[in-house]
């Protein structure tokens, strides 16, 4: 289905009928049986080999310098343009007084002032002087909590500078996952941002930290409002730990000139921590070499030069914002950093104009939202204009052929300028899938490519990105020359290499850019990573006619909401379930939407307990028990009675006594109740199909029992699917 400015489109049926070319080719899996999955598949560009290291061709010429690890990367941006733009920050706006002025609730900014790609270098090799100084070693890990801005670059890189690790620390993950990220990754020293501060001195208190180094105020930034707190100086000491500031840090490393002491390629860059289903997050450890790999796959996925302009928004913490990055210092390109205020991405976005768009779902769902709600409240005759525009425009992508200009100019250059995307010439989505329609809209108002990648943390981002040829969309393209991929069968999901006409299973990756596993955690290692490299990554995939994969459904109980966020969601029922009135629950999301939906069972007799108490019981007091004849009957006839509402609100309100443990995003929105039960007080039973022998919920069993309610609630809630919306999942 297509968009509701356009007709009906079925993109799955273009997709699975385009045989047109092919994208990737099968191997010999040596050693390999394929009993039970598929043959690997490699990039058809480079099928004889995964490539390891960018510019293959290059270096064999003599052309090019070998990239060993990300350090080289940007040494190459550095070497070949030292005096070019390199990070940029929009200035503060002060006052006579040099105090930073407050407008609409936030510091006002002004235009990008730059660092040089020479100025970048000389201040990351003072920040690895300066760890040294301090008593940081090569191969530490040294943690970063702060969000995107030019230092955290610098440091990053003066870590690199001296083999030392990057560990980021983000607030979503809340305090006590800092504190244990901190002991965990036996963290010493953390570069903090002043916003942090009062988080992270929260968390020190039960931690081994040494020294905070402190981003304070630059004048080439004017961020006057950073100055360190004396305060917070004094209670730093009373920790035992030393708090500097950033400016005095590279003092210290300019004054000791030590040389840098770079790391091998495998030398771990990050140990980049993801949320667990136990609860702690796990650190997956990435090899500079794992970067380096998806450096190689980057000029075959989206090719970036000199030339191109990045808005640094996405958080750095993640991979996919941070191989972004890596691939822009290896180019020589410019990096300019968001204000850190989501609600002022647009102003971002039109003062520094980028030539490219990397994003979620989420976010680019905004800018839809944004267009269709102008167009909603336009006159008869622009709304029928903008409707014809968009139709004629749509049509031309499905079909491969030139947009029409004259619509262009007219209707949707105009658009675009109002965001500052009018030098944008390609959107690179990641993080979640990008509904058909959503990338169809993008490629219409920004006339560009829009390029969707697959890939996770334990995979350095990039396993797939479809190819700007490739009019279908609802996939995420080929395998990218580093890695291979092959399906393996989930016979209890009935997902099988042999499924005709679509091989389907399990997507399991191999190749350099595979990380080496969780720091100190050796079971999930295991469970992740085979004894002969392949990742198991808990996606289902099926292999397209051309050679494109598409992700159908997750084997795994853990996912993506639209935002970006990972679910643990037994995690998030265990807690629930603590409460009195559960007795059964089942927990949903997936990654089209941005917050979690619950059915729940409510406990039978405890309900019908309160139920008698309200005088809502239907029938006679003595029936109210559990197991007497007509308990079942009584109980459905209460929940889905007159007084529905107010038993709903009562249940949902008393779960959420539970849910103090669970960040925002985890937290269930809106629930389902579900009265008609069995003798045993159950509405998900075995005979239902809903519950194994051994009581394990049937996650996909229950989706399809429920997905009618499920989208009216999400519906009700905000987030209406969209017509050509297909959960993983969903029959």
């Amino acid at each position: 289905m297509g968009a509701g400015n356009s007709t009906p489109f079925n993109y799955d049926g273009q997709l699975l009928g385009d045989t047109s070319r092919q994208y990737t080719v099968e191997v010999k899996e040596d050693g390999a049986t394929n009993d039970n999955c598929g043959l690997p598949r490699r990039s058809a560009e480079v099928a004889d080999h995964l490539i390891t290291h960018p510019f293959e061709a290059e270096v064999a010429a003599g052309k090019e310098k070998r990239v060993q690890n990300i350090w080289d990367c940007f040494q190459r941006g550095v070497e070949k343009f030292p005096s070019e733009p390199c990070l940029g920050t929009r200035q503060y706006t002060v006052d006579a007084d040099g105090k930073v002025v407050i407008k609409d609730k936030a510091p006002a900014r002004g235009d990008y002032q730059w660092e040089t790609y020479k100025s970048v270098d000389q201040q990351a090799r003072n920040v690895g002087a300066g760890l040294l100084k301090l008593g940081g070693n090569p191969q530490d890990n040294v943690g970063i909590f702060s969000a995107n801005r030019a230092e955290w670059v610098i440091s990053m890189l003066g870590f690199f500078s001296q083999s030392m690790r990057c560990v980021s620390l983000y607030a979503t993950l809340g305090d006590e996952a800092v504190e244990y990220i901190i002991n965990h990754g036996d963290i010493k020293i953390v570069l903090a941002a002043k916003e942090n501060m009062k988080e992270l001195l929260k968390s020190a208190k039960k931690t081994k930290l040494t020294h905070i180094v402190q981003f304070d105020p630059n004048p080439l930034y004017k961020n006057n409002n950073e100055s360190i707190d004396p305060a917070e100086v004094a209670e730093c000491e009373k920790l035992g730990i030393k708090l500097i500031g950033f400016s005095e840090l590279q003092k210290l490393g300019a004054e000791a000139g030590n040389f840098p002491t770079l790391p091998a390629p495998s030398d771990y860059a990050y140990v980049m921590y993801t949320s667990g289903t136990t609860g702690n997050p796990k650190g997956a450890l990435l090899r500079h070499s794992n970067i380096v790999a998806a450096m190689a796959a980057a000029a075959f996925a989206a090719p970036l030069g000199q030339t191109d302009v990045h808005l640094s928004y996405l958080p750095l913490a993640h991979i996919f914002e941070s191989v972004v990055l890596t691939a822009m210092l290896l180019y020589g390109g410019r990096i300019g950093f968001f204000q850190n205020n989501i609600r002022k991405l647009t102003d971002d976005m039109l003062t520094l104009q980028p030539t490219f768009l990397a994003g979620v779902p989420r976010v680019f769902s905004r800018i839809y939202q944004t267009v269709q709600s102008k167009v909603g409240t336009s006159g008869c005759v622009k709304k029928w204009y903008f409707n014809r525009a968009y139709q004629y425009q749509c049509d031309c992508v499905r079909a491969g052929k030139p947009r029409d200009a004259t619509y262009d100019a007219r209707v949707f250059a105009v658009i675009r300028k109002t965001v500052g995307l009018g030098r944008c010439r390609f959107v690179l989505s990641g993080a979640a899938p990008l509904p058909p329609f959503l990338s169809e809209f993008l490629k219409v108002v920004i006339n560009c490519d829009v390029l969707q990648g697959y890939g996770m943390t334990e995979n350095a981002a990039g396993a797939c990105c479809a190819k700007s040829a490739d009019v279908n969309v609802g996939h995420v393209g080929p395998c990218v020359p580093c890695c291979e991929i092959k399906l393996v069968d989930i016979p209890d999901m009935g997902y099988t290499h042999l499924d005709k006409p679509n091989p389907r299973g399990e997507i399991w990756i191999r190749g350099p850019n595979v990380f080496a596993g969780y720091y100190k955690d050796e079971v999930n290692t295991a469970a992740t990573i085979t004894a002969d490299g392949w990742l198991c990554t808990g996606d289902v995939g099926r292999w397209n006619p051309n050679g494109t994969l598409s992700i159908i459904d997750r084997k795994k109980n853990m996912f993506k909401l639209s935002q970006g966020e990972y679910i643990a969601v037994e995690k998030v029922e265990n807690i629930y379930a603590k409460s009195p009135i559960a007795g059964q629950l089942w927990v949903y999301g997936n990654s089209f939407k941005s917050f979690l939906l619950a059915v729940i069972v409510p406990a039978a007799d405890t309900l019908a307990t309160w139920l008698v108490a309200q005088g809502w019981w239907p029938g006679p007091a003595e029936s109210a028990r559990l197991g007497s004849d007509t308990f079942s009957t009584h109980f459905a006839a209460a929940i889905n009675g007159p007084n529905a509402a107010a038993i709903k609100k009562y249940v949902f309100d008393q779960l959420k006594e539970q849910d103090k443990p669970l960040k925002g995003f985890e937290k269930v929105m809106d629930i389902i109740v579900e009265g008609n039960i069995n003798a045993l007080g159950m509405g998900f039973t075995e005979q239902n199909g809903c519950l194994t022998p051994t009581f394990k919920l049937r996650r996909p069993q229950l989706l399809q029992r429920y997905i009618t309610q499920l989208k009216e609630l999400y519906a009700k809630n905000g987030e209406a699917p969209a017509p050509d919306e297909k959960w993983p999942g969903e029959p």
